[in-house]
């Protein structure tokens, strides 16, 4: 049985990726050419190691080492990052392997709406795991207003933890 279930965000809660102004000046500086996209954050190459230095948020892997060291706790990482964009799951597993980050799923976005894709993957999560607790951590602003309003509302023990100011509001 599962006590605790675990999710973990990728882009800057558990890896510090680069932000699309300051990555895109580096592509510049790296490659010779300007970003040949419009978009940022649904290119694999915005996760391109051999580009970018990306680094573990050091806090957030001291969560992590607790998490995978408890018994009965399964650890998940879930990015917004979208599955079907060619390389991108390499890329980011490329990453988490450079730091050992181990878990026991790696889920990308497959619906589109990165809000609606994590709802969902953590119904579905702790419906299978049948876990005691949900423990969540994450950094965007206005998804941590919505996982607790979320949370307020269900029947499971939600713990929301927020990275970026190192808070957490339990709902039980």
């Amino acid at each position: 049985m599962i006590n605790t279930l675990y999710s973990y965000d990728f882009d800057n809660t558990l890896i510090q990726t680069p932000e699309p102004e300051l990555g895109k000046k580096i592509w510049l500086e790296k490659t010779g050419t300007e970003w040949p996209y419009k978009g940022w954050w649904s290119k694999s190459e915005s996760l391109d190691i051999n580009i970018f230095e990306m680094n573990k948020n050091e806090w957030v892997y001291g969560k992590y080492l607790e998490s995978i060291s408890q018994e009965n706790s399964y650890n998940i990482m879930a990015t917004g990052r979208l599955d079907k964009i060619p390389n991108m799951r390499k890329n980011v597993e490329k990453i988490l392997n450079k730091y050992n980050l181990s878990f026991d799923e790696i889920h990308l976005n497959n619906l589109g709406d990165t809000f609606d894709f994590k709802i969902r993957l953590f119904e579905d999560l702790m419906k299978k795991t049948k876990c005691n607790h949900f423990v969540m951590y994450d950094d965007r602003q206005e998804h941590i207003i919505e996982f607790n309003k979320w949370a307020r509302n269900h029947k499971n023990s939600i713990t929301v933890v927020d990275v970026i100011n190192r808070t957490s509001e339990t709902h039980n």
